[in-house]
């Protein structure tokens, strides 16, 4: 047998397809690729109704990353459909003209070391062409993700600055738009801060966004990591807890204009069936809030 060893093959064989997503194979990972996992009109079905927004919606037609499971075929495991969806590098969520934007924006030098996104996607939103950003957790530890620190080297320092222009500008921009205090930062919840500074700037470059923090209910392969959202209640409070004194929370739910562009920050949860120990987890149901 030429190229791979044959206990390599078999390895891969046996190998479960949540398990090529290293250490993100449990919670919330796994359950974001099912969600977008299968045929498109299903998959553009439930985000839809995972929205449930009025004059919000995804068609066949659009594009979303992550596509859906690794796929194991011709002997070998394709996990392209499960990769993670950076904004800015070579992809059809947004145009060439808006993704060197964001990137000038972000980052001083280089193309690497902005947020990834658990799901994203085009839509419509209002008539026109928006995208979809959703941002989720299966359980209460994983909202108090850690920023990395910035290295001793010139280009990181430099891009260590820029983020936090970044922010600061969004952080004006978000207060001047719903005339309430906000406290969003590079130095404290880096990554709720982050998500909230990308929306605020996309819409300040004409793409209407929906950013959706979605909670992942009775995610029992989590139960040992920290405290589960059995309940939409849960989650909401969980989320409106941890942000207090960073994001408005008063801007949950409500439509705000950021220069003429539309902004909708959404609570969503969903029970997204998935078991490790089985050996396919099941098809996913359709979009709850």
């Amino acid at each position: 047998m030429t190229g791979m060893a044959y206990g390599e093959v078999s390895k891969q064989k046996r190998e479960k397809w949540w398990e090529r997503l290293g250490k993100d194979s449990r919670g919330s990972r796994p359950r974001c690729v099912l969600l977008v996992d299968g045929d498109p009109s299903g998959v553009a079905k439930r985000l839809t109704q995972l929205v449930n927004c009025r004059d919000v919606t995804v068609s066949s037609s659009q594009e979303w990353m992550p596509r859906g499971k690794p796929l194991y075929r011709c002997g070998k495991w394709d996990d392209a459909p499960a990769k993670e969806t950076d904004l800015i590098n070579k992809n059809n969520l947004l145009s060439s003209g808006v993704q060197d934007d964001l990137r000038k924006w972000w980052l001083d030098v280089g193309a690497t070391g902005t947020p990834k996104w658990d799901i994203a996607s085009t839509c419509e939103i209002e008539g026109k062409r928006g995208l979809l950003l959703i941002e989720a957790k299966a359980h209460k530890k994983e909202l108090t993700g850690k920023p990395g620190k910035p290295t001793n080297s010139p280009n990181s320092q430099r891009n260590h600055q820029k983020i936090c222009r970044a922010i600061a500008e969004a952080n004006a921009g978000l207060k001047s738009a719903t005339g309430n205090p906000w406290h969003i930062s590079r130095g404290s919840h880096y990554q709720l801060s982050n998500r909230f500074a990308w929306a605020w700037k996309l819409a300040s470059l004409r793409v209407p966004v929906v950013l959706v923090y979605l909670g992942f209910l009775n995610a029992q392969d989590m139960e040992n990591d920290g405290p589960l959202f059995r309940c939409y209640a849960d989650w909401e409070r969980a989320l409106k807890t941890y942000g207090n004194d960073v994001v408005d929370n008063s801007c949950w739910g409500k439509r705000w204009n950021i220069n003429g562009t539309t902004l909708i920050p959404l609570i969503r949860t969903i029970d997204q069936p998935f078991d490790p120990s089985a050996p396919e987890a099941p098809a996913p149901p359709d979009g709850e809030t």
